[in-house]
Order: structure tokens, then sequence, then C-alpha cells
């Protein structure tokens, strides 16, 4: 996702893409937070909903297409060069193939309570917390 200084906040779409117990999760290629590990995402085109937002910028930057569940996370990041509102969705894979392009450094799936030890924007480890407390939930039958 690149972003420029803007006046105003930028919105972006992330997609949570869950097998399992795994997180299928990018390695920015671009700023902000490049080289960080984060879910594929990116920035809303004028015109366009953030459901398709998200699935063009899943297929953009791993290959897959996805098919999207509920939005779980909302927040936002400030920085002294960027100010995101981020809408993260869950979402599954439901074909294409996993391929980095160049907006990635890298994707793989990674356990989602092993993927609090990755470098990431801070925002992220608050996205974890989410897909923990889902999962749990899951767990007990609720």
């Amino acid at each position: 996702m690149m972003t420029t200084v803007s006046e105003r906040p930028v919105v972006a779409t992330g997609v949570a893409i869950v097998e399992g117990d795994e997180l299928l999760l990018i390695k920015r290629a671009h700023p902000p937070n490049r080289g960080l590990w984060a879910v594929p995402g990116g920035k809303v085109d004028l015109g366009e909903s953030l459901a398709e937002a998200a699935t063009r910028e899943v297929r953009e930057e791993t290959g897959l297409l996805v098919k999207l569940d509920e939005v779980i996370w909302v927040g936002e990041s400030i920085e002294d060069d960027h100010h995101l509102v981020l809408i993260d969705f869950l979402g599954q894979a439901i074909g294409g193939e996993l391929a980095p392009s160049d907006e990635a450094i890298d994707a793989q799936w990674f356990n989602i309570e092993d993927a609090y030890d990755l470098d990431m924007p801070a925002t992220m480890y608050q996205l974890l917390d989410v897909l923990v407390e889902i999962k749990d939930e899951d767990e007990s039958g609720y």
C-alpha cells in the first residue's frame, strides 16, 4: 500500500485470512511499515467499496481470491507521515495460488499465537488479540 503525506486520513482495509489456527501474513515491501509483517490490505480507491478494496488488495498482494466475512477490527495508525483509518475483515481463501507480488517481500502462514513474536505494526497486535478471542469463543461453543 503506497501512501503519501495527506491533509486528511486515508481509509485502508485489510483481511485476516484464517485457516484453522493459521493466519496469512505478508511482509510489506513499501512504506508505511516496510519490512514488517501484516495482513494483506491497502487503501480504498475513490468509488470503491470497502469489500472491493479488501478483495482487490489481497489478490494484488498474494494472488489469492478471498471470501469476506464480517468486519472484526477497526483502528487507526497515526504517525508523522501518515494517518490511516484501518478496517479489517475476517476472510477465507477460496481460490488462486499464493504468490507474493512486488507489494510483498514475502507471504507466509503463521500460527496465530506464534505471530505475536513477529515484527509487526502496533495495530497488528490488536488484531491478533481479536483473532485469539474469536478462536477462544469458537472453541467454547459461543
